[in-house]
């Protein structure tokens, strides 16, 4: 940091040299924002520093934005991490975003572009943070979505594919879950199934999400069976027990993608044992309660 700091003064006052004797004071106010941003002085810092990127004769200069966005990420640092919204982490972005626009050198690039990084990662850790403990889908998605943002813009050429499974496949393992316990909790079955469908969508054959909303619609054909008592009328069974077979034949469905690429998958066995109970294929139940038993999965 020290000679990035350096560097900066020394094209800076070559600068200077070419140009007008008013631009001077822009040299006196850029060493006393780099000596506060060196004692931690951050907030007299910033003031310093945006007067000089103000400047019409130095706005245009990438090393003092990309001075500015080190000092106001010092400045983020203090209090503003666990924050969704925070104007300061946005100053840092937007002054990373200003530098990369006015051709930084190498050197300036890859400052600029660990500094973006680990913004980025911010985002992502508040994403999880807000999914896993405050379980708010809303918010946590909002931070995932600014964390693809400020990573592109570090690196363009960047496939966030993988992120975008694991991110979205938490979301669904947790709101099934959350389903699965509630079947009155709608909002979670809906969140649950856009996440999953979502991984399906990148990775087809992805054994969690397929055994997720496999156990979702079982759960859903369970429940419904349970409905019937000895007063249900005989029409309204008949159109439970249909639904009940079209939410077990949607079940298999999933299940089966997963038990097809790994026919030892424990969860896909049972599951796949359970949902043939459900459909009265009393050949396929044997078959699967049977593949349990060689597994080691308890059976009633």
């Amino acid at each position: 940091m020290t000679k990035w700091r350096n560097k900066i003064k020394i094209l800076l006052l070559g600068i200077m040299l070419l140009m007008n004797v008013g631009v001077f004071a822009q040299v006196d106010k850029l060493n006393r924002a780099q000596h506060l941003y060196e004692v931690k002085d951050i907030d007299n810092a910033v003031g310093c520093i945006d007067s000089i990127v103000r400047h019409p004769e130095t706005k245009n200069d990438y090393t003092l934005w990309s001075l500015r966005a080190f000092i106001y990420f010092e400045k983020y640092k203090r209090g503003d991490r666990q924050k969704l919204n925070s104007p300061l982490r946005d100053s840092v972005v937007a002054s990373v975003r200003k530098s990369m626009k006015l051709k930084p050198d190498a050197n300036y690039v890859t400052q600029n572009k660990k500094l973006i990084t680990t913004i980025a990662s911010g985002y992502y850790n508040l994403a999880k943070n807000l999914l896993q403990d405050s379980i708010d889908d809303v918010k946590s998605l909002k931070a995932y979505n600014k964390y693809k943002e400020v990573f592109l813009l570090g690196d363009p050429t960047a496939v966030l594919t993988a992120k975008d499974i694991e991110y979205y496949l938490a979301v669904g393992s947790l709101f099934s879950d959350i389903f699965i316990n509630d079947n009155a909790n709608l909002k979670a079955q809906k969140t649950a199934k856009v996440a999953l469908l979502k991984v399906l969508e990148l990775q087809p054959d992805n054994a969690a999400a397929n055994i997720n909303l496999g156990l979702m619609a079982f759960n859903v054909g369970v429940n419904l069976s349970r409905s019937m008592g000895f007063d249900t009328d005989l029409t309204q069974a008949d159109i439970i027990q249909e639904n009940v077979a079209k939410l077990a034949k949607q079940a298999e469905q999933y299940i089966l993608k997963v038990y097809k690429i790994d026919n030892a998958n424990k969860k896909a066995v049972e599951a796949l044992w359970l949902t043939y109970r459900m459909l009265f294929d009393d050949k396929k139940a044997d078959e699967f309660k049977q593949k349990c038993i060689e597994l080691g999965i308890k059976v009633d």
